[in-house]
């Protein structure tokens, strides 16, 4: 994994989350080693929003991110 996108990801997973914070998600990378802001963590999970990820804006002017990827089925018929 060494894609930021990649690495935003692992933290959900690490964490077992379906929702962080951006500064949450920024303070892991941060211990990682990775270097991001809550901004960066932001934008591009709004580049990858709605297909991945849903964003709520708070009140303190954090974003919550929720991993909720859409999912398309499609169905054969015989």
């Amino acid at each position: 994994m060494n894609s930021l996108q990649d690495r935003i990801i692992s933290v959900f997973i690490d964490k077992q989350a379906r929702a962080l914070k951006n500064t949450e998600v920024s303070t892991e990378l941060v211990k990682q080693g990775i270097p991001c802001n809550a901004e960066d963590v932001r934008r591009l999970t709004q580049s990858l929003s709605p297909a991945l990820f849903q964003l709520i804006l708070n009140a303190d002017r954090t974003t919550t991110i929720l991993v909720e990827p859409k999912v398309n089925y499609f169905f054969i018929v015989v």
